[in-house]
């Protein structure tokens, strides 16, 4: 109880996230997932308006460091530079946005990092155009269809109400949304050395749509039930020729939740994802949260990578943008063993650290074997809030170790 006053209090203000205003919509879907350990409904967000003004950048060096939860930034966004965020309500309508100027090398960029124009009817549903982050599955690094280390995409989105029928409690979800593009071929997909290549040679498709459902049913307040597809098709080849239906790429996933029998704050998490050309990847996890602290453990294996050639002209980046991969962090092709914790700090802050051994089956360039660690903090200051994200790579393979950098930080001011 002490857990949900505190956040009612700092959605009063505008500050329900209470992060870097560079990685609110993420923080955001990680505090929905502990709700959901401690059997809380997710909060709604605040109906009173708010603006906040700040300063702050994101950067990287070295080996590409991927920010787990951070939206982009590091590698996919980076520079120096003053951040604007507001919502405002009335009636059913929501409009939200962060919009970002930031100073990278000799050229200054505007970027709209998150936004959104919802209605939702009193009956639940909810109709938006939106730019947000979305998690479709609930793994540690990142959904494992949709997470949030990506910059998010544009997209028409519809969402069901809760539908309460004799075999549980149902919701559904859909979507459909253009990517830009051509964009980096991340050298943790299959025949990264090939796709880079063909890419270079002009054989990359830009702007295909990306578009999915998703079906999530709850029983007896403990066992939650999700399945979900994506899939990437359309675009133009390099002479401005639509695409091919044979570069039609998808996705699914199943994933089953359940809160431990018996034990307040306990979960578990298992699922199964498929990926073009009949790879498939398992995850499981285990989750305790409690009013101060969480800890999760995590296990991934990696997708049978494809083999054969290219099918040219094709969407050689695969589900990712600007070289993040819109689901798990290091892609479905690799075998991740990740552990959390989320802890106090002094000064009434919350930190977390996270902890990853990353291995692939790929060969060269991809790495043999990564270890990361990413550090959070973040508090509440007398004129707004306060967070940083710091993560480390280092890649242990022949030869001499290879190290990599990324970080965010941000300082917002509450307007009102």
């Amino acid at each position: 109880m002490m857990r949900r006053a505190a956040l009612l209090g700092l959605l009063a203000f505008g500050l329900g996230a209470q992060a870097p205003v560079l990685h609110d919509g993420s923080v955001a879907l990680r505090r929905d997932r502990l709700d959901w350990t401690l059997g809380q409904e997710p909060l709604e967000p605040s109906s009173l308006p708010s603006l906040e003004a700040g300063w702050g950048g994101a950067g990287a060096q070295g080996l590409r460091t991927p920010l787990v939860g951070a939206e982009g930034l590091g590698p996919g966004t980076a520079g120096w530079g003053l951040g604007l965020q507001g919502r405002w309500t009335r009636e059913g309508l929501a409009i939200a946005a962060t919009a970002l100027a930031l100073r990278d090398g000799n050229r200054t960029l505007g970027i709209l990092q998150r936004g959104s124009v919802a209605y939702r009817w009193d009956s639940g549903w909810r109709l938006a155009l939106e730019q947000t982050p979305l998690a479709w599955g609930a793994g540690l690094l990142g959904g494992e269809l949709l997470g949030d280390g990506a910059r998010p995409f544009p997209r028409l989105a519809l969402g069901s109400a809760k539908i309460d029928l004799p075999l549980g409690r149902w919701r559904l979800e859909a979507f459909r949304g253009r990517m830009e593009g051509p964009g980096p071929v991340p050298d943790t997909l299959p025949q990264a050395p090939q796709r880079q290549a063909a890419a270079a040679a002009g054989q990359d498709l830009a702007r295909p749509w990306l578009e999915g459902g998703l079906v999530a049913a709850t029983f007896a307040e403990r066992l939650e039930l999700t399945i979900g597809a994506i899939s990437l098709a359309g675009g133009t080849d390099a002479q401005g020729r639509p695409a091919p239906s044979a570069a039609t790429r998808t996705a699914h996933l199943a994933q089953a939740r359940l809160r431990w029998p018996g034990v307040q704050g306990a979960s578990l998490l298992l699922s199964r994802s498929g990926w073009p050309e009949a790879g498939t990847r398992t995850l499981a996890g285990f989750q305790v949260a409690r009013e101060s602290w969480d800890a999760t453990l995590e296990w991934a294996g990696a997708a049978r990578p494809p083999s054969g050639p290219l099918a040219l002209p094709e969407h050689l980046a695969g589900f990712s943008s600007r070289g993040d991969a819109l689901g798990p962090a290091f892609g479905p092709w690799t075998a991740t063993r990740s552990a959390a914790w989320g802890l106090p700090l002094p000064g009434e802050g919350r930190g977390r650290l996270l902890l990853v051994r990353a291995t692939s089956p790929l060969p060269a360039p991809a790495p043999e074997a990564t270890w990361l660690l990413q550090g959070e903090a973040r508090w509440r200051t007398a004129f707004g809030r306060l967070g940083a994200t710091l993560a480390s790579r280092r890649d242990s393979q022949a030869g001499p170790a290879r190290w990599g950098w990324a970080f965010s930080c941000f300082q917002a001011f509450r307007v009102f």
